[in-house]
């Protein structure tokens, strides 16, 4: 269960980069390529194994001037999808 204190890393094997060919931040992984939205890049930029999820939201919130609420919601649901593609632990 993902909560605000949870902290997320990204799994071992997985990295972000940015790649130029499809001039769009990318997670990899063994045989995959995911590309991300700017959303998407943003979150996983916080996702560090230090920040919690109350702390990413925060930050996000206060950099695109959003409620903290429904960042936090939003964030949550990424960091669980990530979790459930493997590609992120909590």
């Amino acid at each position: 269960m993902i909560t605000r204190e949870s902290i997320p890393a990204l799994r071992r094997g997985i990295r972000r980069k940015f790649d130029a060919t499809r001039n769009a931040h990318v997670l990899l992984g063994p045989e995959r390529v995911i590309v991300l939205d700017d959303i998407a890049a943003a979150i996983t930029e916080l996702v560090d194994a230090k920040n919690s999820v109350a702390r990413i939201s925060g930050l996000l919130a206060e950099r695109f001037s959003e409620d903290a609420a429904m960042v936090e919601t939003d964030v949550t649901e990424f960091i669980r999808d990530l979790v459930e593609k493997g590609l992120a632990a909590v």
